[in-house]
C-alpha cells in the first residue's frame, strides 16, 4: 500500500517502517522456519518470489504492511536496519464492498523478542493506524489453533470468537471498534509518533557519519 510508503510509527518498544526491498533477505530467512510457515499459514517462496511479493504488497491498495524493528537498536544507529528487524504486521482489506473491515496479522519472528510485550504493542499500534488513517472499524484475526499465545493476546484485547475451523485448524476472532472503543484506543495510544521514514533514515545516517568523523 503506497499510503504508508514513507510512514514510520514510533512506539515505546517497537518502530514500524514500510516493507522495502532491503528487508526482503532477512524476511526470506525467517520464512524458512517450518514453525513460522505453519503459524502464519504460509507457503515457502524463493528469494525472487519474496521480492515479487514485496513489490506486490507495496503496489496493492488492499494490503498495508509494516516491518517491526527494535526501536532502541534502530534509533541508536549502532546496527543496520536489517539487523534491527523483529517481525512484521499487516492489514488486509479482504472485503471490497466493506473497506471498514480489515484482517490483522502479526508475526514476531525473532524468538528472543517473544513474551516481552512487542506483540501487544505492535498490534495496538497497527490498530491505531488502521483506525486513524484507513477508517477501519472492524478488525478480524485468523489464528492457528496451536498459537495459543496469540489467541490469548487477542482475547485480552477484547476480540471475540466468531468461528472455528477444525479443517484449517484456525480460529477467527473479531473486534468491533465503536465510538467508545475508538476513544479508548486513541487515549491508550496517544504516545505513538508518526514521522516520515525517509527523514528518520537521513537523520540516522547523518548521526553515523558524525560519529565516524569524531572518531577520526
Amino acid at each position: 500500500m503506497r499510503l504508508n510508503e514513507d510512514v514510520a510509527l514510533l512506539g515505546q518498544l517497537a518502530a514500524l517502517v514500510p516493507y522495502r526491498a532491503l528487508h526482503v533477505a532477512r524476511y526470506h530467512q525467517w520464512m524458512k522456519s517450518e514453525e513460522l510457515l505453519k503459524l502464519t499459514a504460509s507457503e515457502p517462496l524463493t528469494l525472487e518470489q519474496e521480492y515479487q511479493m514485496q513489490r506486490s504488497w507495496w503496489e496493492d491498495n488492499d494490503k498495508c504492511t509494516f516491518i517491526v524493528l527494535d526501536k532502541a537498536r534502530w534509533m541508536s544507529g549502532s546496527c543496520t536496519e536489517e539487523d534491527c528487524m523483529v517481525g512484521d504486521v499487516n492489514l488486509f482489506l479482504t472485503d471490497s464492498e466493506d473497506l471498514s473491515m480489515a484482517e490483522i496479522e502479526i508475526m514476531i519472528a525473532e524468538p528472543g523478542y517473544r513474551g516481552k510485550g512487542f506483540g501487544k504493542e505492535v498490534t495496538m499500534m497497527m490498530m491505531y493506524y488502521g483506525v486513524t488513517r484507513l477508517q477501519i472499524t472492524k478488525f478480524q484475526a485468523k489464528i492457528n489453533l496451536e498459537n495459543t499465545i496469540s489467541i490469548a493476546m487477542f482475547r485480552n484485547m477484547h476480540f471475540e470468537e466468531v468461528s472455528i475451523s477444525h479443517v484449517f485448524q484456525e480460529l477467527t476472532l473479531l473486534l468491533m471498534v465503536d465510538n467508545c472503543r475508538k476513544k479508548c484506543l486513541l487515549e491508550q495510544m496517544n504516545w505513538v509518533k508518526e514521522e516520515r521514514y525517509s527523514e528518520i533514515k537521513q537523520r540516522l545516517e547523518g548521526d553515523i557519519q558524525s560519529a565516524f568523523v569524531q572518531q577520526e
